[in-house]
């Protein structure tokens, strides 16, 4: 069975979620708030200011495609899970299955009898087909089956060499609190299967090709949806079948697979990564997680890992589609976990850390692309909701773009999901200094802030410029009279999101010569938010006022003052700095996406012996033997993950390049090559002994000035663009 899964095929269809009654309600609320009424203003909140349905829609599978071999005699599903165990029953021995993250070609092989069977399996972005290509080493062995399934099967037709099926999705779902129920019939599409036998015969049935005695058979996967953007659906989508099949007509199987590997390999061979034993490559990825789940050391999985945090990035987020979301793309559930949708208050924008900093840049560009709606969508939001102009998103949007919130005050009244994501558009612009890319996305990032700027108010209590109501992502506190409350003015992660967002705008205003009235006045909002402040537990304060923290949910928001966001430094902001470093000593997490979140703040915290410390228990808690995260199948931990190794590696946020800033304990020996620095730099780096060996930093962009750190050595030389310096463990310059 291999899932089928295509970007645009999701629940429902297009909708406005915006209540035009919900803006009535915005001052009460925020008198309530003002009145030290938490619980009160989240109730009315709950009650009248989310969107219609306080729900959104779902990421759905679009079907399997079923292959059923016959070989000595026993006929079976050689890609289920348990075929590897079930050798005696199948028939099938010396089962191995393997991924080239590198190449991106999934082998399978096993043998029947004297017959050893190969199956090459590949999802081409060039050709836009999947590729299955089924061989024997003995001529006439191959006999196999294959069908399409879906949950949403409207019909399949066949002929001998091809199978068709279309369906459209259909509501409503089984009932989930999280998807909101929609009746009839959404988004339509279709799936087209050919078939090219060598040697054997074909035959095929409406549900069905059989292939028998052949000696290779090469299979042919395409899909498209009626989608066309999030409010038409009315696309064509076996038109869109037809011309990629027409397209793909003149290509043989070594043409196919050429065309898949320059594409992925273009990406992929750009970043290496080498510690540990590479002899352990050749033994069972299972097998060595069984191992560190045990607790052995193995540094060269830790590295194959970060690895697949990029491949995901590569093969599941290319222009054209949409962005990654709570699963990637390998969602097969219809009912998902929390919808297999797009969470941004953390989780969409994890799954974009490593982006740039891991020389894919080519892969933000779907986030960008819904960026573009989200400020489009949540421009209407803004008026609806709270009266003044710009766009705003809270903590969970879907394909159809909703802005408006969702689910429940102590998870989703929060206004500054839309600016978090902004972070995306200036991170892009630091790593290749685009300005045609930062002119055309400006207006996003403009957007954005003019809807915070008009938003805030003063607070009467401090007379700081503050959100007028919002919460710091799953995390509650006590307020002065002991109940248990989400709602207040200004936590201290919609402060840190605002020194992102702010500043970011006034230099691309001052780089493209654009807005400085406007650009004045984010500076004069910047000078009076709230600051950072040390609270009674020692820990960064998280909200307005010095509450006690409720049990804790799964984010670490205050942190993002420090990782992802950079308003808090190290070196210039010991004290807050320590005060963080505290938190995280007391708060380790586990596994998932926290687990990938806490790495990169111990690397920001240039902490060797707790990125070590993290990576393991990450790697134990958290992957999977397929490499995902366990249970959920949630992809944010992966990408968070490779993102943080990076951080370990390289850092960039401080105006300097930092070499080694937090190299794992563990990673005695080892090279990098190709990681990115902002300021359009390249850099690959060899250490030993835990000690920096050498470093090479090409110049990608203008000529200008490179300042280089290594623990308290700092050089700084001019470079241009092609040109590489070569630093040796002394930190001297040794060529140009």
């Amino acid at each position: 069975r291999i899932a089928l899964n295509e970007s645009s095929f999701w629940s429902g269809r297009p909708h406005d979620y915006d209540d035009p009654g919900a803006l009535s309600y915005f001052s009460p609320i925020r008198a309530l708030v003002v009145a030290g009424k938490f619980p009160e203003a989240e109730k009315m909140a709950d009650a009248h200011f989310f969107g219609i349905p306080a729900a959104q829609q779902a990421f759905e599978p679009l079907g399997d495609l079923l292959l059923s071999f016959d070989s000595g005699g026993s006929t079976y599903n050689a890609g289920s899970a348990d075929n590897a165990g079930d050798a005696g029953n199948a028939g099938a021995l010396d089962y191995r299955r393997e991924l080239n993250m590198e190449t991106g070609v999934v082998k399978v092989s096993y043998r029947v009898g004297d017959v050893r069977y190969t199956r090459e399996v590949f999802i081409s972005y060039p050709d836009r087909v999947m590729v299955v290509r089924i061989t024997a080493d003995k001529p006439g062995q191959v006999s196999v089956q294959a069908q399409l399934k879906s949950p949403y099967l409207d019909r399949t037709t066949g002929s001998p060499t091809r199978l068709i099926m279309d369906g459209s999705w259909k509501g409503p779902m089984k009932k989930d609190w999280l998807i909101a129920p929609v009746e009839g019939r959404g988004i339509g599409f279709r799936t087209v299967l050919l078939s090219r036998t060598e040697g054997g015969k074909s035959e095929s049935t409406d549900s069905t090709v059989h292939i028998r005695g052949a000696n290779a058979v090469t299979f042919i996967v395409t899909a498209a949806t009626g989608y066309i953007n999030y409010h038409r659906i009315d696309g064509n989508p076996a038109d869109s079948c037809r011309r990629i099949v027409d397209a793909v007509s003149g290509k043989d199987y070594g043409t196919l697979l050429r065309r898949h590997e320059a594409d992925l390999t273009g990406l992929m061979g750009r970043v290496h990564l080498d510690i540990g034993d590479v002899a352990m490559k050749e033994k069972p990825t299972d097998e060595r997680l069984g191992r560190m789940r045990e607790g052995s050391d193995d540094p060269n999985l830790e590295a194959l890992i970060f690895q697949f945090g990029r491949y995901i990035l590569a093969s599941g987020s290319r222009a054209g589609g949409q962005p990654v979301n709570l699963q990637g793309i390998w969602n097969q559930d219809v009912i998902p976990p929390w919808g297999s949708k797009y969470t941004i208050n953390i989780n969409t924008e994890m799954n974009y850390w490593p982006t740039e900093v891991c020389n894919l840049p080519e892969c933000h560009q779907p986030l960008f692309d819904m960026l573009r709606d989200l400020s489009v969508t949540g421009a209407g939001t803004a008026k609806k909701y709270y009266g003044v102009g710009g766009w705003v998103a809270h903590h969970n949007t879907d394909l159809w773009r909703g802005t408006a919130p969702t689910d429940a005050a102590r998870f989703g009244m929060w206004p500054v999901g839309g600016a978090w994501l902004c972070q995306d558009i200036w991170e892009h612009y630091a790593f290749t200094e685009d300005r045609s890319f930062l002119r055309s996305y400006y207006p996003v990032m403009k957007g954005a802030a003019q809807f915070l700027l008009e938003l805030m108010v003063e607070d009467p209590v401090h007379h700081w410029l503050v959100t007028p109501f919002s919460m710091s992502p799953e995390h509650g506190y006590y307020d002065s009279a002991g109940r248990l409350s989400f709602l207040s003015p200004s936590p201290t992660m919609d402060i840190g999101i605002i020194r992102e967002l702010f500043p970011h705008c006034i230099a691309a205003g001052k780089i493209l010569g654009l807005d400085p009235e406007f650009c004045g006045r984010l500076q004069a909002a910047l000078d009076r938010l709230p600051p950072y402040r040390i609270g009674s537990s020692g820990y960064l304060q998280e909200w307005i006022e010095d509450w006690k923290p409720a049990p804790a949910g799964h984010n670490v928001s205050p942190n993002f003052t420090f990782y992802p966001g950079s308003s808090i430094r190290l070196h210039r902001d010991t004290a807050l700095a320590g005060a963080i470093e505290r938190w995280m000593s007391a708060h380790p997490a586990r596994g998932g996406f926290p687990a990938s979140w806490d790495i990169a703040v111990w690397a920001r915290l240039e902490r060797g012996d707790k990125t070590a410390e993290g990576i393991r228990s990450y790697i134990g808690h958290s992957v999977a033997d397929n490499l995902h995260n366990r249970g959920s199948n949630q992809s944010d931990a992966s990408f968070g993950y490779t993102a943080a190794v990076a951080e370990c590696l390289i850092q960039s946020h401080d105006g300097e390049i930092s070499l080694l800033p937090a190299l794992p304990d563990s990673w005695k020996e080892g090279e990098v090559q190709g990681l990115k620095a902002r300021g359009v730099f390249e850099v690959s780096m060899r250490w030993k002994e835990g000690k920096l060996v050498s470093a090479d930093i090409r110049g990608r962009g203008a000529a200008s000035a490179c300042r280089v750190r290594y623990g308290k050595q700092v050089v700084s030389f001019p470079i241009r663009a092609g040109q590489t310096v070569h630093l040796d463990q002394e930190m001297r310059v040794v060529q140009r």
